[in-house]
């Protein structure tokens, strides 16, 4: 009776946490102007430091794993949005990129734990539930209230920015403070089994994920198109933030744009299911090819318009492409993923796939910033799509013949670990 109401208190407050807690708030909008006008690092490293972030997520994905194994999900949800709250802390005293990559090492462990023992927390609170009090029910009822606020605090931080730029940093602190208060009043569910994984075992289980990725034709084509996707997206905020900059777009309007941006996701989002039905094995083209031609238009537009009031208009309109189209692929590609898999091979896999997907972010991420060292960012816009487009064009050939086939389609080795089509 006792485990059964903790499950409903988590149940209960698990939305709330995911509001506050899924990325800081009064963060996201105002970040690069703090550390590029205020802090005075160049907008170069800022995207270095990025890629940094990815080198570290991947040196520390297996100790976190080890650590969260040996915690437990709430103790590891507790710290890990405490680590969270350091970084966002360290932004205040950031004057060095020393500095700022030290903060994005603590951020990289702390993500990932928080982002593996939130999925933990709330599968062991919904487990035995379906309608309203599912999974999917109460972690998009969350998502919902996250972006509404993140859209509002996004608003707030470019104005409070003008007053003071420190106050959306202090604010964002203190919020992710309010994470970690909420995080604690969780409920302990018993039955979890703490585990004393060594390092060992870990890498012997990253292996088994890249080998059946590698045995898989269908698989490697899938984490192929990822590597540059995924890496794309990723460096997306930054080159937002630095155009807008090079086009003098006051600091209070950066937070009125990124607001409005972030309920375009939110909107989008809905879509996925309904994108996924109507373009079938083509909705990864559907979702990466605009991206990469609004890259193409923003690089020409930004570049050679001389009406600064059109040419902020086509940006924004692109960005809004790039958003709306963004939102539903996180959703999708797990999908995509762990198709024919059981549950055995499924945490492999993922694993494996994130390993690819950090090094692809991190590749990225440094060659964007070397960019931005010899290039304006409306020139490294155009170079990115060009380039970009050619690559995801050959991508999606190769994939043709390899992904979204029916069942009998496949070889052996692309459905040997198949329960149910998903």
């Amino acid at each position: 009776m006792r485990q059964d109401i903790a499950m409903k208190y988590n149940r209960r407050i698990y939305p709330v946490y995911k509001a506050i807690g899924w990325d800081p708030l009064f963060y996201s909008a105002v970040i690069f102007l703090f550390l590029t006008q205020v802090k005075g690092i160049d907008a170069a490293k800022v995207l270095y430091a990025e890629s940094a972030y990815s080198l570290f997520g991947l040196t520390l994905q297996i100790p976190s794993t080890i650590l969260i194994e040996k915690l437990g999900s709430r103790e590891s949800l507790i710290f890990g949005n405490f680590l969270v709250t350091i970084q966002v802390a360290m932004m205040i005293f950031t004057n060095h990129f020393a500095i700022l990559l030290m903060a994005y090492m603590i951020l990289a462990l702390g993500t990932s734990m928080k982002d593996i023992s939130e999925c933990s927390v709330l599968y062991d609170a919904t487990k035995v539930c379906k309608g309203k009090n599912s999974l999917g029910k109460i972690d998009a009822k969350g998502s919902s209230a996250s972006y509404a606020l993140m859209a509002i605090s996004s608003v707030l931080a470019g104005y409070l920015f003008v007053i003071n730029p420190y106050i959306p940093i202090i604010l964002s602190t203190l919020t992710s403070l309010l994470a970690v208060i909420i995080a604690y009043r969780f409920e302990e569910i018993e039955g979890e089994e703490k585990k004393n994984t060594t390092i060992a075992e870990s890498v012997n289980d990253l292996k088994k994920g890249f080998s059946f990725i590698f045995q898989s034709k269908r698989l490697k084509a899938l984490l192929l198109f990822m590597s540059l996707f995924v890496g794309i997206l990723m460096m997306i905020s930054t080159y937002e933030k630095s155009l807008l900059k090079d086009l003098n777009v006051k600091p209070q309007y950066f937070g009125i744009i990124f607001a409005i941006l972030t309920l375009v996701q939110c909107f989008a989002v809905q879509f996925q299911d309904r994108i996924h039905r109507k373009f079938s094995n083509k909705t990864l083209a559907f979702l990466s090819i605009p991206v990469f031609i609004s890259f193409i238009v923003i690089g020409m537009v930004a570049g050679f318009w001389e009406n600064r009031m059109v040419t902020i208009i086509v940006v924004f309109s692109m960005f809004c492409v790039q958003h709306f189209l963004r939102a539903p692929y996180w959703t999708l590609e797990n999908k995509y993923i762990t198709n024919f898999t059981n549950p055995a091979i499924r945490v492999k896999i993922l694993s494996a796939s994130k390993f690819v997907k950090r090094v692809a972010r991190m590749l990225i991420s440094f060659l964007a910033g070397l960019l931005l060292e010899y290039y304006s960012t409306s020139k490294a816009y155009f170079m990115i799509g060009a380039v970009g487009l050619v690559l995801i064009l050959l991508i999606l050939k190769y994939m043709q013949k390899r992904v979204g086939l029916n069942p009998e389609e496949y070889n052996k080795q692309d459905i040997e670990y198949m329960v149910s089509k998903d």
